[in-house]
């Protein structure tokens, strides 16, 4: 744990750094208070201070008793004679820090005379740190986003159509994931990578207590025998569980998508939800197999204290900062006869008023080359939004328990395809009472069903 604190104050602090040098803040300006920087970039108060404790070292910012921390007023900042490509990315995301560097070490080695600067704003409120930044002065040449990003269409005018970037590479591409950055006939951002959500599991967990490894002809019995057997009691209290889930709907709708899937135009249909939720209420409250976790940082799979847990290669890619006993394996899902799950995205969007436009993209090009995209997941693990390149890189096997092999791919859904963000939030609400086993699946399912 220690190790990982001292590499996120790192990243707050090059963070910091940048957006004082690319003039994002300015000489006189201050920084957000510490509360708002724990707030709004996910940290300790302890990583926060190092951060700032290292840029006043730099002599970069100054402490101002009772004011906060600033930018000093004599600050100069040497303009550069070099062509310089911005990006602009939310914080934090793995892929920034795991993916990312591959594309732009591509990138530099085609254009060595582009310095390509990595600038990052706090996911929380992300578009209102983009329009303040951008009235502010700052044009980033390249803006990173998640599909969950791209709920609200009035974000999306600002930026151009990136089809021409794309040429003749479209076809290449899952279409899937085309769709969904296409906005009023334009492909409005070029997709990046992006990931299923997935079961994955513990190896040495099923080793120890003598439980056949799953396969992709295991079934819903097979789960859930596996999940009563690795869950531990000592004392009356359990000490390990069979399952971990994150109550959230980026996770568990996709038991609901494996038993009947999604209603035309949107939404879940009830008797697949109501047969979701009788399971989950099932595992956390009747047999008591599995349990649920508040962050993804608390997720008891990491501590070895659940067997298995959906997730994402996103979310994976933070793991290995965490130096694990073990290394997770992937297993089909198993919670219904219809093969579908959720998907995330990252993609790439040129604003209309780029500094450097043709520079963006071709960066987009460079990025989606089939080469750079293979060196990517080889480097990385992040899946390409290329078909051939994941066939050609990984098993059948593989593809297939993460249910994006042809034609599975065409089961799955982005959270934003089932409901809006007001509707999330309704959601959220409503299943309050459900996730404290307060209130019935049925009752959750059918509140849930009036949502759309």
């Amino acid at each position: 744990m220690r190790r990982e604190n001292e590499f996120l104050y790192m990243r707050l602090y090059h963070t910091l750094k940048e957006q004082i040098m690319t003039g994002l803040v300015k000489p006189g300006d201050y920084l957000l208070p510490e509360n708002e920087l724990c707030e709004f970039y996910k940290m300790s108060r302890n990583s926060v201070r190092k951060a700032l404790e290292q840029l006043q070292n730099d002599g970069l910012v100054i402490k101002r008793p009772g004011l906060g921390t600033m930018v000093p007023v004599d600050l100069v900042i040497s303009p550069s004679d070099r062509n310089v490509l911005r990006i602009l990315t939310p914080y934090p995301a793995h892929f920034v820090d795991n993916g990312l560097p591959a594309i732009i070490d591509a990138f530099s080695k085609r254009y060595p005379h582009v310095d390509v600067k990595v600038l990052s704003l706090p996911a929380l409120n992300f578009w209102k740190s983009f329009q303040s930044s951008s009235e502010m002065g700052l044009s980033p040449d390249i803006v990173m986003v998640s599909d969950l990003q791209l709920a609200d269409s009035d974000v999306l005018a600002p930026f151009s159509d990136v089809t021409t970037a794309l040429e003749d590479r479209l076809h290449t591409i899952y279409p899937k994931l085309l769709n969904r950055f296409r906005h009023e006939g334009q492909l409005i951002a070029a997709p990046l990578t992006f990931t299923p959500v997935f079961l994955a599991y513990n190896p040495q967990l099923f080793a120890n207590d003598n439980i056949s490894r799953p396969t992709e002809a295991w079934t819903l019995d097979d789960f859930l025998n596996a999940a009563e057997g690795l869950t531990h009691v000592s004392n009356g209290m359990p000490v390990r569980y069979g399952f971990s889930v994150y109550p959230y709907i980026s996770r568990w709708p996709v038991l609901a998508l494996q038993n009947g899937g999604a209603k035309e135009g949107g939404g879940l249909k009830e008797n697949s939800l109501r047969t979701a939720l009788t399971l989950l209420q099932d595992m956390l409250y009747r047999r008591r197999i599995a349990t649920m976790y508040p962050e993804s940082d608390a997720n008891p799979f990491l501590y070895e204290k659940a067997a298995m847990t959906l997730t994402t290669t996103f979310e994976m890619s933070g793991w290995k900062d965490r130096s694990l006993s073990f290394t997770p394996e992937v297993a089909p899902l198993p919670f219904g006869p219809l093969k579908a799950t959720l998907l995330q995205a990252n993609a790439l969007m040129i604003p209309a008023e780029a500094s450097s436009p043709e520079l963006a993209r071709e960066f987009i090009r460079v990025a989606l080359d089939p080469g750079v995209q293979q060196a990517m997941y080889e480097r990385s693990s992040f899946l390409s939004v290329i078909r051939e390149v994941n066939q050609a890189a990984c098993t059948e096997s593989y593809l297939r328990a993460l249910n994006i092999e042809d034609p599975l791919m065409n089961n799955n859904f982005f959270i934003h395809d089932l409901f809006n963000e007001a509707e999330i939030a309704e959601l959220k609400s409503e299943f309050a009472l459900f996730w404290l086993g307060l209130e019935s699946a049925e009752a959750a399912a059918t509140a849930c069903a009036q949502i759309r």
